[in-house]
């Protein structure tokens, strides 16, 4: 008996082509209802059996498609593993039939669950025995191996690569290719001229993706694009549109329950609060981040986000701790990819080390320079400095990068204080307020901060500011404020 017929009442050529348009809307769960009747445990292979070799190679195909498309956004375990072997069956299929395009076809989705597991080497594999074969140029096949080549070139920093693109987007991608494929090039395009500080067509070709993404209906991907550009805000500091753009990014993730991605999203939340020199808000977010990306098989952003955590512990004065995040990281990048990547991690750690140790960062009580303060405040005998990392106060005179001078004295609500978070000290400044357990710092503009009392301690109240630095002698020259 033909289970497949039997169960439904669709032809096996009509549950792919359901299963692909599904697939290229971002529909997982939905395209796994249509093959329900015939896969009911993902964990083995789809029963095809009584169908025609060409019937099963095609179902095999988008089964392992979409089972690496779904374990990702759902954290299943062993999802890429399973993805690999249907595809593979596929593969071999399909070969013996000698139906060449859709030998392609299989080895640039396979590429895909190499980028995933950050095997990098082998999808270069996949894609060049893609390319090797005789199939048209402007083929749907052909044109999503060159989209798949854009994403590998990203996982891998071939930024340059990836530019040489927009030509082959401009004279072939725009009038032959899918919403879905012009999505993914103008993505990757994007991205390249972001890394290469080529803001202006940055901009231009993430708002092409975003476009794109629209027209095809894909919700992943389209807030994916948003995470990007959440990042490029960051990068010509515009904050505000950075957090609305990854607000977004995250909201829609979580909406469509793609756990992954939501837990790369906090990656990007982070380093837009670090950027803004909010590195307690940063680490916080970051961790959160972690967690779930723990639960996923997707490694490379699991080592992204470990440097990023290792990044914020340096700027917290966690040697030790951001250490150990950069070595877990190094780990699974040599393990999934090679030394080379876990070079390309070491350096990255080198340089933001370099820029942390060239900010000032004077020590008060053990004399490294020395302050001179106006008479209204030299009456407080037990005072220290704290750097300013913020900009919700610079109405007030207190600029982001000044030496703000605190006093440790009786602080009362709607004093201008600075307290340090007990896990790891870091400082935050603003107008004092505590009620029913709760610490909270207000700006003069921006969301005020909100502590739980047991989780910070009070430094003191801020009675002078020095933002011109050093003078001639060396010596710092404090100004009493006028609030």
């Amino acid at each position: 008996m033909n289970i497949l017929h039997t169960i439904s009442a669709k032809k096996p050529s009509a549950i792919a082509a359901s299963l692909l348009r599904l697939e290229r809307r971002g529909l997982y769960n939905e395209a796994l209802v249509e093959v329900e009747h015939m896969w009911k445990d993902i964990s083995v292979s789809p029963d095809v059996a009584g169908l025609a070799q060409g019937e099963a190679a095609e179902l095999l195909l988008r089964c392992g498609s979409l089972i690496g498309f779904h374990g990702l956004n759902e954290q299943i375990e062993n999802s890429q593993l399973i993805a690999k072997d249907l595809l593979t069956d596929a593969h071999r299929r399909f070969s013996e039939m000698g139906e060449v395009e859709k030998v392609a076809e299989c080895e640039n989705q396979l590429a895909i669950v190499y980028t995933r597991t950050g095997e990098f080497n082998e999808a270069d594999a996949c894609l060049a025995a893609s390319f090797g074969h005789n199939i048209p140029e402007i083929s749907e096949t052909r044109l999503h191996t060159h989209a798949i080549t854009s994403l590998v070139n990203q996982g891998c920093n071939r930024h340059a690569e990836n530019v040489k693109y927009e030509k082959l987007y401009e004279d072939v991608f725009r009038e032959h290719a899918s919403e879905y494929l012009k999505g993914i090039i103008c993505a990757n395009i994007g991205i390249a001229h972001k890394n290469l500080k080529n803001m202006s067509a940055a901009f231009k070709y993430l708002e092409l993706s975003k476009y794109h993404y629209r027209l095809a209906h894909h919700k992943v991907y389209f807030a994916t694009t948003e995470n990007n550009l959440a990042m490029l805000y960051r990068d010509v500091r515009k904050f505000s549109k950075a957090h609305e753009s990854i607000d977004n990014a995250t909201r829609i993730f979580r909406q469509i329950k793609d756990k992954t991605r939501e837990g790369f999203s906090f990656d990007t939340k982070a380093l837009i609060y670090f950027s803004e020199a909010k590195y307690a808000e940063a680490f916080k977010t970051i961790e959160k981040g972690i967690a779930i990306l723990r639960k996923s098989e997707n490694v490379t952003h699991l080592i992204e986000t470990l440097l990023t955590k290792a990044t914020i512990l340096l700027y917290l004065d966690k040697f030790s701790e951001a250490v150990m995040s950069l070595s877990e990281a190094v780990g699974m990048a040599r393990v999934q990819t090679d030394d080379k990547a876990a070079m390309a991690l070491i350096k990255r750690f080198e340089t933001s080390l370099e820029e942390r140790n060239k900010r000032p960062k004077p020590n008060l009580e053990n004399g490294d320079f020395e302050l001179i303060l106006p008479q209204s405040i030299a009456h407080f005998s037990d005072y220290r400095g704290v750097w300013i990392n913020n900009t919700q106060l610079e109405s007030i005179g207190l600029a982001k990068g000044s030496l703000a001078v605190v006093a440790k004295t009786k602080v009362n609500r709607g004093d201008l204080v600075a307290v340090a978070e007990v896990e790891n000290e870091a400082v935050s400044c603003g107008f004092y307020d505590a009620d029913f357990g709760i610490v909270c710092l207000e700006g003069c503009d921006g969301e005020p901060q909100v502590f739980d009392e047991k989780e910070v301690r009070v430094l003191g109240k801020i009675v002078g500011v020095c933002n011109t630095g050093r003078n001639e002698e060396g010596k710092m020259v404090v100004e009493s404020l006028n609030i």
